[in-house]
Protein backbone atom coordinates (compact mmCIF):
# COMPACT_ATOMS: atom_id res chain seq x y z
CA UNK A 1 0.00 0.00 0.00
CA UNK A 2 0.63 3.38 -0.47
CA UNK A 3 1.09 4.08 3.28
CA UNK A 4 3.84 1.03 3.67
CA UNK A 5 5.81 2.62 1.33
CA UNK A 6 6.40 5.81 2.52
CA UNK A 7 7.14 4.32 6.21
CA UNK A 8 9.72 2.50 4.21
CA UNK A 9 10.77 5.60 2.55
CA UNK A 10 11.29 7.36 5.87
CA UNK A 11 13.13 4.19 7.76
CA UNK A 12 15.37 4.01 4.36
CA UNK A 13 16.30 8.49 5.09
CA UNK A 14 16.95 7.87 8.50
CA UNK A 15 19.48 4.87 7.68
CA UNK A 16 20.94 6.82 5.14
CA UNK A 17 21.48 9.85 6.86
CA UNK A 18 23.85 8.54 9.41
CA UNK A 19 26.91 8.16 6.51
CA UNK A 20 24.95 9.52 3.77
CA UNK A 21 28.16 11.42 2.04
CA UNK A 22 30.29 8.57 2.32
CA UNK A 23 28.03 6.51 0.36
CA UNK A 24 27.79 8.92 -2.45
CA UNK A 25 31.62 9.00 -2.51
CA UNK A 26 31.29 4.87 -2.65
CA UNK A 27 28.99 4.87 -5.42
CA UNK A 28 31.23 7.09 -7.24
CA UNK A 29 34.51 5.38 -6.59
CA UNK A 30 33.14 2.08 -7.25
CA UNK A 31 31.73 3.35 -10.64
CA UNK A 32 35.78 4.56 -11.51
CA UNK A 33 36.96 0.89 -10.46
CA UNK A 34 34.51 -0.45 -12.91
CA UNK A 35 35.11 1.92 -15.46
CA UNK A 36 38.59 4.26 -15.05
CA UNK A 37 36.87 6.80 -17.94
CA UNK A 38 34.45 7.68 -14.95
CA UNK A 39 36.37 10.51 -13.52
CA UNK A 40 35.35 11.63 -10.08
CA UNK A 41 36.92 14.10 -6.91
CA UNK A 42 35.92 15.53 -3.75
CA UNK A 43 36.84 17.46 -0.65
CA UNK A 44 36.45 17.24 2.51
CA UNK A 45 36.58 20.15 5.81
CA UNK A 46 38.70 19.17 8.39
CA UNK A 47 35.56 17.72 9.82
CA UNK A 48 35.18 15.42 7.46
CA UNK A 49 32.51 17.58 6.03
CA UNK A 50 31.40 16.75 2.40
CA UNK A 51 32.32 20.35 0.94
CA UNK A 52 33.05 19.79 -3.19
CA UNK A 53 32.36 16.91 -5.44
CA UNK A 54 32.59 16.30 -8.90
CA UNK A 55 31.90 13.77 -11.71
CA UNK A 56 31.88 12.88 -15.49
CA UNK A 57 31.56 9.60 -17.04
CA UNK A 58 32.81 8.09 -20.06
CA UNK A 59 30.10 9.87 -22.18
CA UNK A 60 29.70 13.31 -20.65
CA UNK A 61 33.85 13.38 -21.68
CA UNK A 62 33.37 11.88 -24.85
CA UNK A 63 30.95 14.67 -25.43
CA UNK A 64 32.74 17.37 -24.30
CA UNK A 65 35.39 16.26 -26.94
CA UNK A 66 32.96 17.17 -29.58
CA UNK A 67 30.69 19.81 -28.16
CA UNK A 68 32.81 21.54 -25.86
CA UNK A 69 33.96 24.54 -27.62
CA UNK A 70 30.74 26.59 -25.97
CA UNK A 71 29.31 25.42 -22.47
CA UNK A 72 26.77 27.05 -20.27
CA UNK A 73 27.27 26.91 -16.35
CA UNK A 74 24.71 27.22 -13.91
CA UNK A 75 24.04 26.66 -10.10
CA UNK A 76 20.69 25.07 -8.86
CA UNK A 77 19.61 25.66 -5.23
CA UNK A 78 17.14 23.04 -3.08
CA UNK A 79 18.04 19.91 -5.05
CA UNK A 80 19.32 18.07 -1.28
CA UNK A 81 18.80 18.31 2.44
CA UNK A 82 22.43 20.00 2.77
CA UNK A 83 21.50 22.92 0.58
CA UNK A 84 24.63 21.90 -1.42
CA UNK A 85 24.26 23.42 -5.16
CA UNK A 86 24.10 21.32 -8.39
CA UNK A 87 26.22 22.64 -10.84
CA UNK A 88 25.97 21.00 -14.34
CA UNK A 89 28.06 22.13 -17.49
CA UNK A 90 25.64 21.95 -20.28
CA UNK A 91 26.72 21.80 -24.08
CA UNK A 92 24.88 21.63 -27.16
CA UNK A 93 24.86 19.09 -29.41
CA UNK A 94 24.43 18.52 -33.14
CA UNK A 95 21.28 18.69 -33.07
CA UNK A 96 20.86 21.40 -31.18
CA UNK A 97 19.70 19.76 -27.64
CA UNK A 98 21.27 20.41 -24.46
CA UNK A 99 23.86 17.22 -23.26
CA UNK A 100 25.52 17.27 -19.68
CA UNK A 101 29.52 17.37 -20.02
CA UNK A 102 30.17 17.19 -16.42
CA UNK A 103 28.27 18.33 -12.63
CA UNK A 104 29.18 19.10 -9.38
CA UNK A 105 27.49 19.79 -5.91
CA UNK A 106 29.21 22.57 -3.84
CA UNK A 107 28.28 23.36 -0.58
CA UNK A 108 28.75 27.34 -1.34
CA UNK A 109 29.40 29.76 -4.18
CA UNK A 110 33.04 31.32 -2.97
CA UNK A 111 35.65 32.39 -5.41
CA UNK A 112 37.56 29.13 -3.90
CA UNK A 113 34.46 26.91 -4.52
CA UNK A 114 34.59 27.84 -8.08
CA UNK A 115 38.28 27.89 -8.53
CA UNK A 116 38.04 23.96 -7.24
CA UNK A 117 35.49 23.72 -9.22
CA UNK A 118 36.83 25.05 -12.69
CA UNK A 119 39.87 23.38 -12.35
CA UNK A 120 38.85 20.21 -11.41
CA UNK A 121 36.93 19.99 -14.74
CA UNK A 122 39.50 21.22 -16.94
CA UNK A 123 41.51 18.07 -15.07
CA UNK A 124 38.66 16.04 -15.86
CA UNK A 125 38.71 16.96 -19.94
CA UNK A 126 42.43 16.64 -20.28
CA UNK A 127 43.28 20.24 -19.59
CA UNK A 128 41.10 21.07 -22.83
CA UNK A 129 39.26 24.70 -21.91
CA UNK A 130 36.01 25.54 -23.63
CA UNK A 131 36.50 28.48 -26.31
CA UNK A 132 33.26 30.09 -24.71
CA UNK A 133 31.73 29.57 -21.31
CA UNK A 134 28.05 31.40 -20.19
CA UNK A 135 26.76 31.72 -16.62
CA UNK A 136 24.88 34.39 -15.13
CA UNK A 137 26.03 37.57 -13.15
CA UNK A 138 27.99 36.26 -10.41
CA UNK A 139 30.83 37.91 -9.10
CA UNK A 140 32.71 35.05 -8.04
CA UNK A 141 31.92 33.25 -10.79
CA UNK A 142 33.38 36.23 -13.12
CA UNK A 143 36.38 35.74 -11.04
CA UNK A 144 37.08 32.03 -10.92
CA UNK A 145 36.33 32.48 -14.46
CA UNK A 146 38.76 34.89 -15.23
CA UNK A 147 41.97 32.83 -13.13
CA UNK A 148 41.12 29.05 -14.49
CA UNK A 149 40.03 30.28 -18.17
CA UNK A 150 41.77 33.65 -18.40
CA UNK A 151 42.05 33.22 -22.45
CA UNK A 152 38.32 32.15 -23.11
CA UNK A 153 35.12 34.36 -24.05
CA UNK A 154 32.97 34.57 -21.10
CA UNK A 155 29.40 35.87 -22.06
CA UNK A 156 26.27 36.54 -19.44
CA UNK A 157 22.91 34.88 -20.03
CA UNK A 158 20.53 37.17 -22.03
CA UNK A 159 17.87 35.03 -20.63
CA UNK A 160 19.04 35.84 -16.75
CA UNK A 161 19.13 39.54 -17.09
CA UNK A 162 15.94 40.17 -19.34
CA UNK A 163 13.60 38.08 -16.64
CA UNK A 164 15.10 40.87 -14.21
CA UNK A 165 13.85 43.95 -15.65
CA UNK A 166 10.24 43.62 -14.76
CA UNK A 167 11.07 44.42 -10.97
CA UNK A 168 14.36 46.57 -11.74
CA UNK A 169 12.23 49.14 -14.20
CA UNK A 170 9.54 49.55 -11.60
CA UNK A 171 5.76 50.63 -12.11
CA UNK A 172 4.29 51.54 -14.36
CA UNK A 173 6.76 50.53 -17.06
CA UNK A 174 6.88 47.40 -15.90
CA UNK A 175 2.64 46.61 -16.98
CA UNK A 176 3.51 48.39 -20.45
CA UNK A 177 3.78 45.35 -22.97
CA UNK A 178 5.05 47.48 -25.60
CA UNK A 179 8.15 48.06 -24.00
CA UNK A 180 9.07 44.97 -23.77
CA UNK A 181 8.15 44.02 -27.11
CA UNK A 182 10.27 47.19 -28.04
CA UNK A 183 13.16 46.05 -25.65
CA UNK A 184 13.29 42.70 -27.19
CA UNK A 185 13.00 43.72 -30.74
CA UNK A 186 16.43 46.14 -30.76
CA UNK A 187 18.05 43.76 -28.24
CA UNK A 188 18.29 40.58 -30.50
CA UNK A 189 17.71 42.75 -34.01
CA UNK A 190 20.38 45.50 -33.79
CA UNK A 191 22.36 45.03 -36.21
CA UNK A 192 25.32 47.22 -34.74
CA UNK A 193 26.43 48.65 -31.51
CA UNK A 194 26.24 51.93 -32.72
CA UNK A 195 22.14 50.99 -33.47
CA UNK A 196 22.03 49.13 -30.26
CA UNK A 197 23.19 52.13 -28.72
CA UNK A 198 20.96 54.75 -29.88
CA UNK A 199 17.93 52.11 -29.56
CA UNK A 200 18.87 51.90 -25.89
CA UNK A 201 19.34 55.77 -25.31
CA UNK A 202 15.49 56.35 -27.03
CA UNK A 203 14.33 53.53 -24.55
CA UNK A 204 15.90 55.18 -21.27
CA UNK A 205 14.65 58.96 -22.19
CA UNK A 206 10.97 57.71 -23.38
CA UNK A 207 10.00 55.61 -20.26
CA UNK A 208 11.78 58.02 -17.84
CA UNK A 209 14.44 55.95 -16.58
CA UNK A 210 17.47 57.80 -16.06
CA UNK A 211 18.14 57.27 -12.66
CA UNK A 212 17.59 53.73 -12.76
CA UNK A 213 21.26 52.33 -11.60
CA UNK A 214 20.50 49.01 -12.47
CA UNK A 215 19.84 49.61 -15.82
CA UNK A 216 22.73 51.86 -15.94
CA UNK A 217 25.05 49.06 -14.88
CA UNK A 218 23.68 46.79 -17.61
CA UNK A 219 24.40 49.21 -20.24
CA UNK A 220 28.08 49.46 -18.91
CA UNK A 221 28.51 45.71 -19.28
CA UNK A 222 26.48 45.36 -22.51
CA UNK A 223 29.19 44.05 -24.22
CA UNK A 224 29.02 41.08 -22.14
CA UNK A 225 25.32 40.17 -23.13
CA UNK A 226 23.77 42.02 -26.07
CA UNK A 227 24.40 40.20 -29.40
CA UNK A 228 25.15 42.92 -31.50
CA UNK A 229 28.58 43.69 -29.34
CA UNK A 230 29.70 39.85 -31.08
CA UNK A 231 28.16 39.39 -33.95
CA UNK A 232 31.83 37.81 -34.79
CA UNK A 233 31.52 35.28 -32.39
CA UNK A 234 29.74 31.68 -32.87
CA UNK A 235 27.94 30.75 -30.28
CA UNK A 236 25.36 27.87 -31.91
CA UNK A 237 22.53 29.40 -30.33
CA UNK A 238 23.46 29.06 -26.89
CA UNK A 239 23.21 32.96 -26.22
CA UNK A 240 20.46 33.96 -28.28
CA UNK A 241 17.83 31.22 -27.37
CA UNK A 242 16.26 30.62 -23.76
CA UNK A 243 19.01 30.12 -21.56
CA UNK A 244 20.99 26.61 -22.40
CA UNK A 245 21.52 26.28 -18.51
CA UNK A 246 17.70 27.31 -17.32
CA UNK A 247 16.75 24.70 -19.72
CA UNK A 248 18.95 21.93 -18.54
CA UNK A 249 17.65 23.05 -15.13
CA UNK A 250 14.13 22.61 -15.99
CA UNK A 251 14.67 18.90 -16.95
CA UNK A 252 16.72 18.58 -14.23
CA UNK A 253 14.21 19.69 -12.13
CA UNK A 254 11.50 17.00 -13.35
CA UNK A 255 13.77 14.34 -11.51
CA UNK A 256 15.57 16.01 -8.86
CA UNK A 257 13.27 17.59 -5.86
CA UNK A 258 13.42 19.83 -2.51
CA UNK A 259 15.25 18.04 0.24
CA UNK A 260 17.07 14.95 -0.92
CA UNK A 261 19.80 12.95 0.33
CA UNK A 262 22.80 12.48 -1.87
CA UNK A 263 21.72 9.26 -2.19
CA UNK A 264 18.21 9.74 -3.17
CA UNK A 265 20.09 12.56 -5.29
CA UNK A 266 21.87 10.54 -7.58
CA UNK A 267 19.53 8.05 -7.99
CA UNK A 268 17.59 10.61 -9.62
CA UNK A 269 19.97 12.74 -11.54
CA UNK A 270 21.19 9.03 -12.63
CA UNK A 271 17.53 8.27 -13.99
CA UNK A 272 17.26 11.56 -15.73
CA UNK A 273 20.69 11.64 -17.60
CA UNK A 274 19.45 8.38 -19.08
CA UNK A 275 16.41 9.90 -19.84
CA UNK A 276 18.14 12.83 -21.38
CA UNK A 277 20.69 10.26 -23.83
CA UNK A 278 17.22 8.11 -24.65
CA UNK A 279 16.25 11.30 -26.28
CA UNK A 280 19.56 11.64 -28.27
CA UNK A 281 19.20 7.81 -29.36
CA UNK A 282 16.17 8.39 -31.08
CA UNK A 283 17.38 11.87 -32.54
CA UNK A 284 20.45 9.32 -34.02
CA UNK A 285 18.26 6.76 -35.47
CA UNK A 286 15.80 9.17 -36.87
CA UNK A 287 18.99 10.94 -38.40
CA UNK A 288 20.39 7.62 -39.47
CA UNK A 289 17.27 6.07 -41.17
CA UNK A 290 15.01 8.62 -42.50
CA UNK A 291 15.19 11.77 -44.56
CA UNK A 292 14.14 15.67 -43.67
CA UNK A 293 11.57 16.72 -44.89
CA UNK A 294 11.93 19.36 -47.73
CA UNK A 295 10.22 22.66 -47.33
CA UNK A 296 10.61 23.81 -51.12
CA UNK A 297 12.07 21.87 -54.14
Amino acid sequence: MKKDLQNYHGSLRNLIKIRDAQMFVDTLAKKNSINSGFYFDYVVDEEGKLVYIFWADTTSRKKYSHFGELISFDATYNTNEYNMKFTPFTGVNDYGSCVLLGAALILDETIESHVWLFNTFLKAMGGSAPRLIITDEDTSRKAAIAKVFPTIVHRLCMWHILMKFPDKVGAPVREDREFYKRLNHFIYSSETAEEFESEWAKMIMEYGLEGNEWLAYRYHIRASWIPAYFRDTFLGEILRTTSRSESANSFFKCFIGYKHTLVEFWVRFDTAVKEQRQKEFIQDNASFHTLPILKTG
